[in-house]
């Protein structure tokens, strides 16, 4: 059968978003992750692993951080999580989305700092009705909660990535690595989660239009372990548009830029932790190749397949300590820029990101690699 370009990324964007829905536990995958990339290595110095393949584990996992990265270490819920502090209101219903989201500390800390828009504004196609809840943004990262819901002559299988778009300037926001989370409540409802990256050297967006597709299944399809593998069993809503005007009170909090210069070693390589940017959604962290070395693309591979395993310790001033984890890696020309989820609404006295010290090491469990680990203070 021959579907035109539209429909396959249609389809492509409902297999995805299954996998997005998936319970997957944080830590533990994290672990098996770094156990198969240290593996990997040790076989790659032998010659029997192709770069190719290497390279190919490493996109998947920084591009699906997001959703695959944990901590290494402590029961998982309570390392990576921010317990609740008050009741969200018309919002407690994504406190489980946030439970199961890399972007988990990020919202619960805006949600209980009244960071947050509650917009509350539906759309409706047919049987089908999207609802985005709330909104959070600073100048470098958009967070939309929402609600899909159908009636009972159908099932929803996933809503299809969001498109974002500046009304006044008609910019389209790049949402190539946005990611999000669904949560499912039964067969005919979902809470949501989509993020999108902001510039600062942009003007920050006022008014926006956010374009969504719910995919469905007929009724008894949703328990079929073979449903997503064939096309013709979707059914789609047409595209549903939701617009609002964004509070402009998320342009006034600036991104604090710490630079560290701080010199740590992987593999016998000088790596620099050189800058850190923090706003109340994100926190970015800049790795540089150190430039009297020769780093060759094999090191540089090498250097790469480690850092899904950094994260950020944060410790309030009432001794709270939190994980934030690393949802996106990105290569640059001279190193690596490492995107963390932030509470930095919640002041907090103290942040050190860890770093391996034996990245190539396979422990046995996660307590002897949470031993074995550098920290780096950045506040």
């Amino acid at each position: 059968m021959t579907t035109s370009p539209e429909e396959q990324a249609l389809f492509a964007d409902a297999s995805q978003a299954k996998l997005e829905r998936q319970q997957l536990n944080p830590a533990d995958t994290a672990f098996a992750i770094q156990q198969g990339l240290a593996k990997a290595r040790t076989r790659r110095m032998t010659g029997h692993v192709q770069l190719k393949w290497i390279t190919a584990v490493l996109v998947t996992a920084l591009a699906a951080g997001w959703l695959l990265m944990g901590p290494l270490g402590g029961t998982p819920q309570q390392a990576m999580y921010s317990q609740p502090a008050q009741n969200w209101g018309v919002l407690e219903p994504f406190r489980e989305l946030a439970e199961k989201d890399v972007d988990g500390n990020t919202i619960t800390s805006a949600i209980n700092n009244g960071y947050v828009q509650l917009v509350n504004r539906s759309v409706k196609s047919g049987i089908y009705q999207l609802t985005v809840n709330a909104v959070m943004a600073d100048e470098n990262k958009m967070i939309v909660l929402y609600t899909a819901q159908t009636d009972a002559s159908q099932e929803i299988y996933s809503v299809n990535r969001s498109r974002v778009t500046d009304m006044l300037t008609n910019h389209k926001f790049d949402d190539s690595n946005a990611g999000g989370v669904q949560v499912p409540n039964g067969n005919h409802i979902i809470y949501g989660r989509t993020a999108i990256n902001l510039k600062r050297t942009d003007a920050f967006p006022e008014k926006l239009m956010l374009d969504f597709q719910i995919v469905s299944l007929d009724p008894g399809k949703l328990a079929d372990p073979k449903t997503g593998t064939k096309r013709p069993e979707m059914r789609y809503s047409e595209r549903m548009k939701i617009s609002f005007d964004l509070d402009p009170k998320f342009s006034v909090p600036k991104t604090e830029i710490i630079n560290l210069n701080q010199l740590f070693t992987i593999d016998g390589h000088e790596v620099k932790l050189s800058q850190v940017e923090m706003s109340p959604l994100i926190i970015r962290a800049k790795l540089v190749y150190e430039p009297n070395e020769k780093i060759d693309f094999q090191t540089k591979q090498s250097i790469s397949e480690s850092v899904h395993s950094y994260e950020i310790v944060s410790i309030t001033q009432n001794g709270k300590q939190t994980k934030l984890l690393m949802y996106l890696g990105s290569g640059t020309e001279d190193g690596i820029i490492l995107y963390y989820g932030s509470n930095m609404l919640d002041d907090p006295q103290s942040l050190v990101l860890k770093v391996p010290t034996e990245p190539g090491k396979v422990y046995g469990n996660l307590q002897e690699a949470e031993k074995h680990k550098l920290e780096l203070k950045i506040k």
